[in-house]
């Protein structure tokens, strides 16, 4: 394992400085330089260009990424980064037709079901390297990486930026319907106030985002059975929608639907929280931070008005984290792609781009999780946000990853066999025993469909 960079132990505190000072004098590249690609692709074989793909689609984050790209060809005279902003809605289908015609990028951002797709596409080099560079697990929150990117022995992607889900209310609204929320809410206290909260038909406490082209309701869905203690599917592939706790997860969904969200829970999407609350059509709203910081950019009198707590508690927190991840695809230059994902992690360039769109992104890297990110003004102001978001990444677990990156992960919620079970109970009249079992029947396909692929 390498350990030092220019010959300086990195710690926590130091990696990422040494990082960035080893990229400006040329030196990762002699420690990674061992390191390429194992498939034949040689180091060389795209010169001195460097494709890197992200899914960063707002101006601010382009800006900042082209620079980091910049300064990245300054300390590495000859080469010159060639960058494609690909957005998430068309990762899944870009990548396979870049890995049929042979150009994939040399480094890609991606969510981690992705890359468990492409690591069984035989489209990824490991991340083992990188790793080893930035100093090891421990440069990372306690367990993230394995938890997000241990998959079959390999780190197979680094952690760029996290989130978790939170509950956000309007205080406004809230204090107005004579109720209030303990950070940690059980389901009756949620309910409780949800439904006090519902002034039809213009206000509600809790809209549900049910649309079955989005994976809200999915989301929705593990959360409250993981608070409940149980879990969709298995790590054998074994579809588990039929069992009590996802039962009771439901019946709390459907109360919820039925007395304190509108006509509309069946159409919107996860991104129209925002609108939802801004508008005061929607009290309570499972967000992340983004939405907290997009209203204090757009609607700073909103924002005002905006607090969180975390999700509903039954047995155990109802978390779910997100990671948008690094991951080196196979592309033409595998040494040249582990120095700027390395890079990605320096100190003149990983707090800095958090901060581009505040309370957007939340440090994965330990030596970040402090004064530096925190002390920024927007996040000093949302202080009770920020660290319910941190503690939630240390607590929870991605949508199906609680035995660790899985390959059912991905087809389960693209699936969207629970948005239409949902839908189906509260529009379409079924009963949610004969919902839950059909829906159990269509899940239970696509995982035996995932399983036969993996042989």
């Amino acid at each position: 394992m390498i350990g030092s960079v220019n010959g300086a132990p990195l710690s926590r505190r130091t990696f990422v400085r040494g990082v960035l000072g080893a990229a400006a004098a040329g030196t990762v590249g002699a420690a990674l330089s061992g390191c390429g690609s194992d498939d034949g692709a040689s180091s060389g074989d795209g010169g001195g260009k460097l494709v890197f793909w992200h899914n960063y689609t707002q101006e601010a984050r382009v800006d900042f990424m082209r620079q980091v790209a910049d300064r990245f060809e300054q300390s590495h005279p000859g080469t010159t980064v060639e960058i494609e902003v690909v957005p998430f809605p068309q990762f899944p289908t870009k990548w396979p037709a870049a890995q049929a015609a042979g150009s994939l990028p040399d480094v890609t951002t991606v969510l981690p079901e992705q890359a468990v797709s492409m690591w069984h596409a035989g489209a990824l080099n490991p991340m083992g390297p990188v790793l080893d560079e930035l100093g090891g697990g421990s440069a990372f929150i306690p367990g993230l990486v394995d938890k997000i990117g241990l998959y079959e022995g390999e780190h197979i992607l680094l952690p760029h930026y996290v989130h978790n889900r939170l509950l956000a209310h309007r205080k406004d609204l809230l204090s107005a319907a004579g109720a209030s929320l303990p950070e940690r809410p059980t389901w009756d206290q949620v309910l409780t106030a949800a439904q006090a909260a519902t002034r039809e038909p213009d206000q509600f406490g809790w809209m549900l985002k049910l649309s079955a082209a989005d994976t809200g309701g999915g989301y929705l869905l593990y959360m409250l059975t993981h608070s409940a203690g149980g879990r969709l599917f298995d790590g054998d592939g074994k579809a588990m929608l039929d069992t009590a706790e996802v039962k009771r997860a439901t019946e709390f969904l459907v109360e919820i639907g039925r007395t304190a969200s509108g006509p509309g829970q069946v159409n919107y999407n996860i991104n129209d929280n925002f609108s939802l609350i801004n508008a005061g059509t929607t009290v309570l709203a499972e967000v992340s931070g983004a939405e907290i910081g997009t209203a204090a950019i757009e609607a700073p009198d909103i924002a005002a008005q905006l607090a969180t707590t975390f999700m509903p508690t039954d047995v155990n927190p109802g978390h779910l984290i997100g990671a948008i991840s690094v991951a080196l695809p196979k592309g033409r230059n595998p040494t040249l792609a582990q120095e700027f994902a390395a890079f990605l992690y320096a100190e003149e360039n990983y707090v800095p781009f958090l901060h581009t769109i505040p309370l957007f992104m939340f440090p994965s890297l330990a030596a970040a999780n402090g004064p530096a990110f925190f002390d920024h003004p927007t996040i000093a102001q949302y202080q009770a946000t920020a660290q319910q978001t941190m503690t939630g990444v240390e607590e929870g677990f991605a949508p199906g990853f609680e035995d660790g990156p899985s390959p059912y992960a991905g087809p389960v919620f693209a699936s969207h066999a629970i948005e239409q079970a949902l839908q189906s109970i509260l529009v379409g009249g079924a009963s949610v025993d004969g919902a839950l079992s059909a829906a159990n029947q269509t899940l239970q396909s696509t995982l035996d469909s995932v399983s036969s692929r993996l042989g």
